[in-house]
């Protein structure tokens, strides 16, 4: 049961609007009661998710520090995912009242009631939330746990009345850096807090897990298996949480994922949950996975440290070369199929690069807001990003106008100029000049380079093709049609945003409607394609057959011909209706 205290707390702190005057990256801290450290973050000033994160002691503070540099626009969602799993803090969040379990919001209703408070609008609920890393995001469970957030609640409204004398730089408040090396801290004395210093705790490296191999009779039976093939191999975490016996909190399971290149068959390894604690458990049913399909490799490759400390004990004992590689397709084409089968592939991933764009958006809306003194304290840890990205290009219209105007901004204010420099997807002004006169004739330099694109309609059906930086839109659709069997008689639409209909980033079959990007005039190497892009293509306006599709990588080497490197699946009728209107005449 939430206490009176913390619900007056909450609703005061609402009425701050702290997060207008605060980024999430800046950090202040309060020392509690119980002696530790509190670490707080203000979350809101993106306009999404408001709420006030505690990051208590070194632990709290180094998950707070290893989401802060996890780039959500660069990394593969999986990855980002498993990086937010990672937090060990208290929030105190509002949200709207679905978000709510049916008691959360019985109580504070009745909070609202008996202090005569109006719940009302979006966000209008406080929720008591507790994270642990790998954890399902859970309820408060001890005084304690409640106590602590108060604490942390009745700082930040300290730090709101200090604002209004003062600027938070002034204040020491600042967006954590590499060089950031302390923070504020309120300290509670003589009734009141005073404002001191405290050093960040240093950056430590991760230690992974390195399980030993000690099960010597499965060893010895492993060893009595010819090794062949070159297996890529990764940790996994799922995102989907399970719940073990006796345990209130539910686990993310972690899973090890091994696929022979041969044939591309994976392993069957079950997933474990509380991995951290007991790594030796997914080495063991890794094992035994490799003794039920008489298997054993010669070479297992890697992509990260985590997956070369987990196999290294079990390499060297069973004399198997293990190496480490930036690049595995195998590997990655069977994590996008694990989440396919788990039935988060398609509109998850699509929902969740819709957020990104739009949070995306409203960040450079925020940043042109700012008055050049602002614009030229912004720190690197924030344009780092943003130079990366520009780099990348292949973004809606209105995102490319943002980082466009940034960059001029920035030009104008250093004499060393910006280096947001390259826009509009490298096509740059004559690529906008030719969309804007579709007749204009363009002088086509070659491109290097081929794409892997996995094409996919609906559940189990794909097909994995390889096809040149060279070949335009119109070949790309020409393959799909091939790849699944259907006849080319319908209208067709790229949408480069991955929003089906959107008018932002799309490209029509030719003559469609006059003024529209046509598909037979781009190729696939200026429409902004990199690994993990998604996209839609779109078949028959009237039937609207919608292909998800993904950039898996990137390769070097260039393509002569599109080819299907991979089919899974049979794809549906083009005409259902009319195939069974010719079984009825058969008989």
């Amino acid at each position: 049961m939430i206490s009176d205290k913390l619900f007056e707390l909450a609703f005061s702190y609402k009425k701050t609007k702290l997060w207008e005057r605060l980024r999430d990256t800046s950090v202040f801290a309060v020392r509690l009661r119980n002696g530790e450290t509190g670490y707080i973050s203000i979350m809101g000033s993106m306009g999404e998710y408001c709420a006030l994160g505690l990051y208590i002691g070194e632990e709290g503070f180094h998950s707070f520090r290893s989401i802060l540099e996890a780039d959500p626009f660069l990394l593969p969602s999986f990855e980002s995912e498993e990086h937010s799993m990672k937090q060990c803090c208290l929030h105190c969040a509002f949200e709207s009242r679905g978000d709510l379990s049916e008691e959360e919001r019985k109580e504070t209703k009745e909070y609202a009631r008996a202090h005569g408070i109006r719940l009302s609008g979006k966000n209008a609920y406080p929720h008591f939330i507790k994270y642990l890393p790998y954890r399902f995001p859970w309820h408060l469970q001890t005084d304690e746990e409640q106590e602590e957030l108060c604490e942390a609640l009745a700082a930040a409204l300290e730090v709101s009345g200090l604002l209004k004398e003062k600027t938070a730089k002034e204040l020491g408040i600042v967006p954590i850096g590499e060089e950031t090396e302390e923070v504020p801290v309120l300290v509670q004395r003589d009734g009141g807090y005073v404002l001191e210093k405290t050093r960040l705790p240093g950056k430590t490296e991760e230690k992974w897990p390195e399980p030993e191999a000690v099960n010597d009779i499965n060893i010895a039976r492993l060893k009595k298996i010819a090794k062949s093939g070159e297996w890529e191999c990764g940790i996994m975490r799922l995102n989907r949480p399970v719940k073990e016996p006796g345990e209130e909190i539910p686990f993310f399971p972690v899973v090890f994922l091994a696929v022979d290149g041969a044939d591309h068959f994976i392993l069957p390894v079950s997933p474990v949950v509380n991995y951290e604690q007991e790594p030796g458990k997914l080495l063991e049913l890794f094992m035994e996975a490799l003794l039920m399909q008489n298997v054993c490799p010669a070479i297992i490759k890697v992509r990260d440290e985590r997956s070369y400390a987990f196999v290294k004990d079990f390499c060297s004992r069973m004399k198997i070369e293990l190496c480490m590689e930036e690049e595995l397709p195998d590997l990655y084409d069977a994590q996008f199929d694990l989440l396919e089968y788990m039935g988060v592939a398609g509109d998850f991933d699509e929902e969740d690069e819709s957020d990104k764009l739009n949070g995306m958006a409203f960040m450079l809306d925020r940043i042109l807001e700012m008055d050049n003194s602002q614009l030229k304290q912004l720190p690197d840890e924030l344009l780092k990003p943003l130079e990366l990205l520009a780099d990348r290009g292949g973004f809606p219209p209105e995102i490319e106008e943002k980082l466009r105007k940034l960059a001029e901004i920035r030009n104008g204010e250093s004499a060393g100029g910006s280096r947001l420099v390259k826009m509009d997807g490298g096509k740059g002004k004559a690529g906008k000049d030719a969309e804007a006169s579709k007749g204009a004739h363009r002088t086509k330099k070659a491109l290097k380079g081929s794409y892997v694109i996995s094409v996919s309609l609906g559940a189990g059906c794909y097909r994995h093709i390889r096809i040149s930086a060279n070949d335009t839109l119109l070949r790309l659709h020409g393959v799909i049609q091939d790849a699944f069997s259907f006849e080319d008689d319908h209208a067709y639409a790229f949408f480069m945003d991955n929003r089906a209909w959107s008018d932002r980033d799309s490209y029509y079959a030719d003559g469609v409607e006059p003024g529209l990007r046509t598909a037979d005039r781009y190729r696939l190497g200026e429409v902004g394609l990199c690994k993990g892009k998604q996209f839609k293509y779109i078949f028959d306006f009237g039937d609207e057959w919608t292909f998800q599709c993904k950039v898996l990588r990137e390769t070097e080497e260039d393509t002569d011909m599109p080819v299907i490197i991979k089919s899974k699946g049979e794809p549906p009728s083009q005409y259902p209706e009319w195939d069974e209107d010719d079984d009825w005449d058969d008989e």
